[in-house]
C-alpha cells in the first residue's frame, strides 16, 4: 500500500460484511494493535436517523470549548477521509495509508473462525482509534455504522455518555423487522456507568426498550428540560431559545431542532460528569456546524439542494422541510435509490411534491433500476423523466429549472456524494 489511493481501494476490497455477526474480530483486531481505544474517551451514538448532524453538533461544541476533538462518522460522501476527522481536519493521506498499512499487518497475524475476516468498517474503526490516539484527542465522538450491539465501534468501554437518536425502520435485513427490535440492537451500546441521552422524538416502540436497556446496564438515564421556542427557520438557518439562551443552526430543516436538541442534552450530561464547556462554545458550536447532504444548499438560481434521506422517517423529516421552506417553488426532484431499502414509500412522498421527476440511479451495485424507480413516481406525478445516470438526470433538471425553481437531489447518500463530484466540476467547467 505504497500510495493514498491503493490504501483506500484495499480498505474498500476488505468488504461490507465479513463474517457472523460479533464483537470478536474487532476484538482481536484491536488487542494486536495495543488496544488504542483503552486510552481514549468518547460520546458513542446510536440511532437510525440524525446520527451525523447531532455527532456534527456535539463535536463541534467541544472544539470550541477548547477540546482537541475526534470525530468518527459513516459513510462519506466524497472523500473516504471524511470519516475520520480531528477539530474539523480530515485524516490526511499520508497518516491514512500508514495507518492503514499497520492494521493490515495486525490482520493478517490474527487467527480467526473459519471464513472470516477483518471487513471494511472494522477496518477502518481500528484505523480511527490509532489516529484519534496519536492525535492526543482528549475526546472522541464516535457514530456506530450499523446497528449497536454487534457494531464495531461498540468494542469501547464505557463511554461518557450513550445517545441514542430517533430509531425507525431500516436496515431490517440485519437489525429485525419492528421498531422495538431495531431498539434492542441500537441500546447494545449503553454501558455501565456511562450517561443515556435519548432523542425526544424516541417513538413509544423504542423507548421502553432503551429504558430496560439502561436500567440492565446500570447506565444513568439523563432527563433534561424538551421545550423550545422557535424564533426563526428558513432555508438559510433556524434560531431558537432553550432555557432562555437563543441559539442559531446553520443545518436548515425544523428536524435539526431535535438534533441540537439532543445535542445540548449530550453537552448537559457531559457538564455533569465535569467536562468545562461554556455557553458560547455551545452558541458558537451549533452555529459553525455544518454536515454536507443534509439539505445542503450549494448552488442558487436555481436553489440547488442535497439530502441523503433514504428511509421513510428520513424522507418524512425531508418532505417536512420541503413544506415548510419551499413555498411557491416549483420543484425538480432528482432520485436514485438502493434496492435494500423501503424505497417505495420514499419515491412516492417526494414524487406527490415534484412538479418533475427524474428517476436515475447511482454509482452503486445495489442500486435500484430506474425503470422501477420511474414507474413508482409516475403514480404521483404527471412529469417523469427516466434518466439512467446521475449526471443526465442534473444536467436536465438544470437544464428545465427557471431561476426562481429548486432542484432537489435526494435519496441514496451515494447519489448524493456523486451529486457533489458532478455539481462541482460544472462550477469548474463554467469559471
Amino acid at each position: 500500500m505504497d500510495q493514498p489511493k491503493t490504501a483506500i481501494e484495499y480498505i474498500h476490497s476488505l468488504g461490507r460484511f465479513s463474517g457472523a455477526p460479533g464483537l470478536h474480530r474487532i476484538r482481536a483486531l484491536c488487542a494486536a494493535l495495543g488496544d488504542p481505544q483503552k486510552r481514549l474517551k468518547f460520546v458513542h451514538l446510536a440511532g437510525t436517523n440524525g446520527k451525523g448532524s447531532t455527532a456534527c453538533m456535539i463535536a463541534n461544541t467541544l472544539r470550541c470549548a477548547g477540546y482537541r476533538t475526534g470525530l468518527n462518522t459513516s459513510p462519506y460522501l466524497v472523500h473516504f477521509h471524511e470519516r475520520i476527522r480531528v477539530d474539523g481536519a480530515m485524516i490526511g493521506d499520508s497518516d491514512l495509508s500508514r495507518l492503514a498499512e499497520r492494521v493490515a499487518l495486525a490482520a493478517e497475524s490474527l487467527t480467526l473462525p473459519e471464513g472470516e475476516t477483518i471487513g471494511e468498517f472494522e477496518f477502518t474503526t481500528a484505523i480511527s482509534f490509532l489516529y484519534f490516539l496519536e492525535q492526543e484527542c482528549d475526546i472522541v465522538v464516535l457514530e456506530t455504522g450499523l446497528g449497536g450491539r454487534c457494531d464495531a465501534s461498540n468494542v469501547i468501554d464505557p463511554p461518557e455518555v450513550c445517545v441514542i437518536t430517533p430509531i425507525s425502520r431500516d436496515h431490517m435485513d440485519a437489525l429485525g423487522d419492528t421498531v422495538a427490535e431495531i431498539a434492542a440492537e441500537k441500546a447494545g451500546i449503553i454501558k455501565p456507568s456511562s450517561a443515556v441521552v435519548c432523542a425526544v422524538n424516541q417513538p413509544a416502540e423504542a423507548l421502553p426498550v432503551l429504558r430496560r436497556a439502561c436500567d440492565a446496564a446500570g447506565a444513568i438515564w439523563c432527563s433534561f428540560p424538551t421545550d423550545t421556542t422557535v424564533l426563526r427557520c428558513d432555508i438559510h438557518n433556524t434560531a431558537f431559545l432553550y432555557e432562555g439562551q437563543g441559539y442559531t443552526l446553520a443545518m436548515p430543516g425544523r428536524y435539526q431542532l431535535q438534533n441540537a436538541l439532543t445535542a445540548l442534552h449530550t453537552i448537559q450530561a457531559l457538564r455533569e460528569r465535569g467536562w468545562k464547556i461554556d455557553v458560547s462554545a455551545v452558541v458558537r458550536g451549533l452555529a459553525s456546524a455544518r454536515m454536507a447532504g443534509r439539505l445542503e444548499r450549494v448552488r442558487e438560481n436555481p436553489l440547488v439542494l442535497l439530502d441523503g434521506a433514504h428511509n421513510a422517517a428520513g424522507t418524512d423529516a425531508l418532505c417536512d422541510a420541503i413544506d415548510e421552506m419551499l413555498g411557491r417553488k416549483r420543484l425538480h426532484v432528482v432520485m436514485g435509490m438502493v434496492r435494500d431499502k423501503e424505497y417505495e414509500v420514499c419515491v412516492r412522498q417526494l414524487a406527490r411534491r415534484a412538479d418533475i421527476f427524474y428517476a436515475c440511479a447511482p454509482d452503486n451495485d445495489r442500486a435500484l433500476i430506474t425503470t422501477t424507480l420511474a414507474a413508482l413516481a409516475e403514480q404521483d406525478c404527471d412529469a417523469v423523466f427516466d434518466c439512467g445516470t446521475a449526471e443526465r438526470a442534473i444536467a436536465l433538471a438544470l437544464e428545465n429549472a427557471a431561476p426562481n425553481d429548486c432542484v432537489l437531489v435526494c435519496g441514496s447518500i451515494y447519489l448524493v456524494g456523486e451529486a457533489e463530484k458532478i455539481l462541482r466540476t460544472r462550477q469548474k467547467a463554467t469559471e
